[in-house]
């Protein structure tokens, strides 16, 4: 018995959960939830999941989702919610009873109300709550969301919930999707009880935040982009070209976890981790070839261009939350900012996809003279895309690296200087700290006390909202030795 507690200990140390991803489950566990609500057929007891009843809760479940997204940051300004954890729960059981009340009643999506409204109100506050919440928490505990283990976690988790939710009867998926939000909030409350007590990381100062203005702007528009050409695919395609019954959304979704482990599973041979964002043009390309799929006309292909797109919704956000977590993680963005726009940036560019399908499916004319010609401009949009992407890599790649020079340090030195109006000596102190003198190192550089160069650099702390060393450390080489 005893050599089977300490095995169970030794799987949940904390060099194993970073090893095999299991810090980011609870992520996985809240994208899980969603993409099996509403990408798997057993979740609709009386109702196909393309009704148009389904198709318009979505509309509005991803519209309200963004705008939720968007708003939280202004929301959450003074109240941290890991600090505040009964948010999180709140939250989490909202979303799990709203989940078991949709999947059961079926037809009530038919009803304005609880279709459009209702349920698209609690999943939208549900989801950006929980996400933020666990944005929060790895900005704390410094998660660097290296692609390798964070597609580990997704693509496990997401292979086996959508698989056991294709599997079992309707009633028993209903339950089992409805307690993954439930089961993240437990992963939440487990992980959070060590970190109450935490600062969120000091920001960098704002002339070196200002360099990730240009890369984030870029990549969150080509992933719009992307995003709305995606979906306008799927949504397009005819229902009658599909596999039966929706299978074509659990083939695409299953794909979506197979391409992760194998990407995982590559890294893990090859002993080299690949930056997110080279991976990106990539999944750019593979859209490009889906729309070319269906713009050829061809009906035999149809359901292949409808997978290859299925398979790039499921991996969209994990690529962003990728980016947009180490960007936070290195003190680029608010962990709530950063993980607020990567969530509205996909909810977002699938709500205009999906709707500018709808209105075309909804409209003969346009359907007949424009939806090839779309898939076109969108093919070339993405490749015009392409572009600036290939032209940003270096930039954007350095951002989520730590600096490599000393110079490097040097300007984050002189910018903290000016951001947080620190004194000449302080200023001196601060460079010195950052090259790892000693305090008793420092005093005989500048010729003065021990005693007096203790008090600059508590003032250096106070003004810069830091604790200890180490902190301070972490902020000039911006956590250069994250897990």
């Amino acid at each position: 018995m005893r050599s089977e507690d300490s095995d169970a200990k030794a799987l949940l140390s904390p060099e194993n959960r970073e090893r095999f991803g299991i810090r980011y489950l609870g992520l996985s566990l809240i994208l899980a939830w969603y993409y099996c609500l509403w990408f798997s057929p057993s979740m609709f007891s009386t109702l196909p999941i393309t009704d148009d009843a389904v198709t318009f809760s979505w509309l509005s479940t991803l519209a309200l989702t963004g705008f939720a997204f968007l708003t939280t940051p202004f929301v959450f300004t003074k109240v941290h919610i890991y600090k505040q954890p009964v948010i999180m729960w709140v939250a989490s059981a909202a979303t799990c009873i709203a989940t078991m009340a949709f999947g059961a009643l079926g037809t009530i999506l038919n009803n304005l109300v609880f279709g459009f409204i209702i349920f698209p109100v609690i999943f939208a506050a549900g989801n950006a709550i929980m996400w933020v919440a666990w944005g929060e928490l790895h900005a704390i505990r410094k998660s660097n969301f290296s692609l390798h283990k964070f597609s580990l976690s997704f693509g496990i988790t997401m292979f086996i919930a959508m698989s056991v939710t294709t599997l079992l009867p309707h009633i028993a998926s209903n339950i089992f999707v409805a307690l993954l939000p439930l089961l993240s909030a437990m992963l939440y409350r487990k992980s959070n009880e060590k970190f109450q007590d935490k600062e969120l990381p000091t920001l960098l100062p704002k002339a070196t935040r200002a360099k990730t203005s240009r890369a984030t702007f870029f990549i969150s528009i080509a992933i719009s982009i992307t995003c709305v050409a995606c979906y306008y695919n799927i949504a397009i395609i005819p229902i009658d070209q599909l596999l039966p019954d929706g299978m074509s959304y659990v083939a695409g979704i299953i794909g979506s976890a197979v391409v992760c482990l194998l990407l995982s599973l590559v890294q893990k041979l090859t002993k080299k981790e690949i930056a997110t964002y080279r991976l990106l043009p990539w999944v750019v390309v593979a859209c490009c070839a889906a729309l070319g799929l269906y713009a050829n006309g061809d009906p035999a292909l149809y359901n292949v261009s409808f997978i290859i797109t299925i398979t790039l919704a499921g991996i969209f956000e994990l690529f962003l939350v990728s980016y947009f977590g180490a960007l936070s993680n290195k003190g680029h963005l608010a962990p709530v900012m950063a993980f607020a726009v990567s969530g509205a940036v996909v909810r977002l560019g699938f709500f205009f996809g999906d709707g500018w399908a709808i209105v075309y499916e909804h409209n003969p004319f346009l359907a007949e003279h424009f939806s090839t010609s779309t898939s076109i401009f969108f093919l070339c949009l993405l490749a015009m895309v392409l572009v600036p992407l290939l032209r940003q890599e270096s930039a954007i790649i350095q951002l989520t690296k730590a600096p490599a020079a000393s110079s490097e340090i040097e300007e984050v030195c002189n910018a903290a200087i000016e951001e947080f109006s620190l004194s000449k000596r302080e200023g001196e102190i601060l460079k010195y700290i950052a090259r790892g003198y000693t305090i008793d190192n420092i005093s005989k550089k500048l010729v003065i006390s021990p005693y007096t160069t203790q008090t600059h650099v508590r003032h250096i702390y106070s003004k810069m909202n830091v604790h200890k060393r180490s902190e301070l450390l972490d902020y000039i080489n911006m956590h250069r030795n994250d897990a």
